[in-house]
């Protein structure tokens, strides 16, 4: 939530507000917050450069000079995280190339310096890295992805407790994996694990700008756990497929009290008794649910 700070009078003496800096909104000046700035300014750049992205680090660390102010600099990080997702998806064309082989730089952050960049790569990498992305590699495609290390290196010293413990969650995932080729690729466990941590963490964190960012992630893994991906779904041949009743199985015995179990038990319990019609009929309402 923003916080708005509104224009004071002030003497002749002292710094006046930048005119720039003042909206009209419904008859009334309004200042523009650090957040807003910053929103304006990364409206200007160009997402399909990757390059964008330092300049927009570098606005933010003009803007959120006062590292104290973790509540408004959470939500200038929340500001920069959408913008890397939006140049992850239309910096690719200008970053890869269909004719180069960029396999060798893959994973290259988590291997502990043990792998070296190609000279004829230095210079890609070199802008892929300090740009806050690594390289991932999909269906044999290369795409960008956040580079938890960058976040750690540029935004840890400004943001709240629980915002790291945000980010340094979502550098874990990163890290192991979630899905490949439209299908889930880590074992059942992970996946309740996964949504049980983000229901707990945004019940911990509601009414914050973390925990509107911790909620977004636990509905995304929600909405994997009731209906799967397109390569790995939850109904196969009109039943149960098994890594999904093995996750409700697990489900129930590793978080009975949990709001996900409470808002599937109705749908497992049609599903194990092959009542697959009714089952679908329930998940538009269930993943409605709030």
């Amino acid at each position: 939530m923003l916080v708005l700070f509104f224009a004071s009078c002030v003497s002749n003496n002292e710094n006046k507000t930048d005119s720039s800096d003042i909206r009209i909104v419904d008859g009334k000046e309004h200042v523009l917050t650090k957040a807003e700035k910053l929103e304006d300014y990364i409206l200007a750049l160009d997402s399909s450069d990757v390059n964008s992205v330092s300049k927009a680090t570098a606005k933010f660390k003009e803007l959120f000079e006062d590292k104290e102010d973790t509540l408004m600099n959470d939500q200038g990080v929340s500001i920069i995280l959408d913008y890397l997702d939006k140049v992850s998806l239309y910096a690719n064309r200008n970053v890869f190339d269909d004719k180069t082989n960029y396999e060798s730089l893959v994973g290259i952050e988590f291997d502990g310096g043990k792998k070296s960049v190609p000279s004829e790569l230095e210079s890609v990498y070199k802008a892929i890295n300090s740009n806050g992305f690594r390289v991932r590699q999909s269906e044999g495609m290369f795409s960008l992805q956040q580079n938890p290390f960058y976040l750690q290196e540029q935004f840890y010293p400004y943001i709240s407790s629980n915002f790291e413990i945000y980010l340094q969650q979502l550098g874990k995932e990163n890290m192991e994996g979630y899905a490949e080729d439209a299908a889930i690729a880590i074992p059942y466990q992970s996946l309740v694990q996964r949504v049980i941590w983000w229901e707990d963490f945004s019940k911990a964190t509601q009414n914050t700008v973390v925990g509107e960012e911790a909620k977004e992630q636990y509905n995304r893994y929600f909405t994997t756990l009731t209906i799967g991906m397109d390569n790995t779904p939850a109904i196969e041949s009109e039943q149960i497929a098994a890594y999904f009743q093995d996750a409700y199985n697990y489900l129930e015995d590793f978080a009975p009290q949990s709001q996900t179990y409470q808002r599937l038990k109705n749908y497992i319990a049609l599903l194990e008794s092959e009542k697959i019609d009714s089952a679908k009929a329930l998940v538009p309402g269930i993943l409605n649910e709030q």
